[in-house]
């Protein structure tokens, strides 16, 4: 196993002192982009960064941010945008899950073994309308107030295929297609016809190194998966033992009161005692 597969998966484990879920670290970034934690604190990101459930990252007009999660996805966020991680699971079992939210901007999501293997349990929720996926690539904007475009969500494929969908209907969306889920109507997401127009003034600076990355972790999903499994099995059987030792040690505790106890009982009886007397 080579030195980056190493890294990845010595991210992999569960951060007891975040007491968070790792989302994954950051693979690639360009401009300035800013994550604020759980417990409110601000930092500005850097290249190979954690990354935790509970995150909100913010990029700047100039910022993107390419993360690669623990269960070997890519997710790529675009400038001015705010995307938050709401939670993540990835242990290689059937509670894997993953729940997003992209409040402002767009963002690209290549999805991992938790795409693969449990795509019902992926979701990515916009202010007005929530995606799901069957195993894909796919590309999520969420434009605002807008001379240009309209407001709401708008929806492509790259590969695979997902579902738009609010409280007035759904679209399966596939490749070539581009759907759209208006913010201001009470109308069910709908194809577009043409491309809307903030894709043509778009400007990425590192989107070009993400096919060679998609190949690179999808050639090493199982990998991954498997490396997962097995040290959470490991770390089951640590705290398995730990729990023991643990018990092993509160009836020592317990024990000792008993003694403790009985040993005031004794004296207190032996006072009474020479007091009768």
């Amino acid at each position: 196993m080579n030195a980056l597969i190493s890294v990845l998966i010595g991210l992999m484990l569960f951060n007891p002192a975040l007491a968070a879920e790792l989302f994954g670290n950051v693979d690639a970034i360009s401009g300035s982009a800013t994550l604020s934690d759980s417990s409110g604190q601000s930092i500005r990101l850097q290249q190979d960064q954690q990354v935790f459930e509970g995150a909100t990252i913010n990029t700047s007009s100039d910022g993107e941010i390419h993360i690669a999660t623990v269960d070997g996805g890519i997710v790529a966020i675009r400038p001015n945008s705010v995307f938050q991680i709401d939670e993540y699971i990835a242990d290689g079992e059937d509670h894997d899950k993953v729940s997003m939210t992209l409040l402002k901007g767009a963002m690209r999501s290549i999805t991992g073994w938790i795409g693969k293997h449990h795509p019902l349990a992926y979701r990515l929720a916009t202010p007005n309308a929530i995606i799901g996926i069957r195993g894909t690539d796919h590309e999520v904007t969420v434009i605002e107030e807008s001379e240009d475009d309209e407001a709401g969500t708008y929806e492509s494929v790259n590969e695979g295929v997902t579902v738009i969908s609010n409280t007035q209907g759904d679209e399966e969306v596939r490749p070539g297609g581009l759907a759209f889920a208006p913010r201001n109507k009470a109308s069910k997401p709908r194809f577009l016809a043409r491309h809307p127009n903030f894709l043509a003034k778009r400007q990425l600076r590192i989107e070009e190194r993400i096919e060679k990355r998609k190949q690179y972790f999808r050639d090493r999903m199982e990998e991954f998966r498997t490396e997962r499994i097995k040290q959470f099995k490991a770390l089951r059987g640590d705290k398995a033992e730990q729990r023991r030792l643990n018990n092993q040690e509160r009836e020592k505790r317990r024990e000792l009161r008993r003694e403790q106890r009985e040993e005031r009982r004794e004296k207190w009886q032996e006072r009474r005692q020479r007091n009768d007397d």
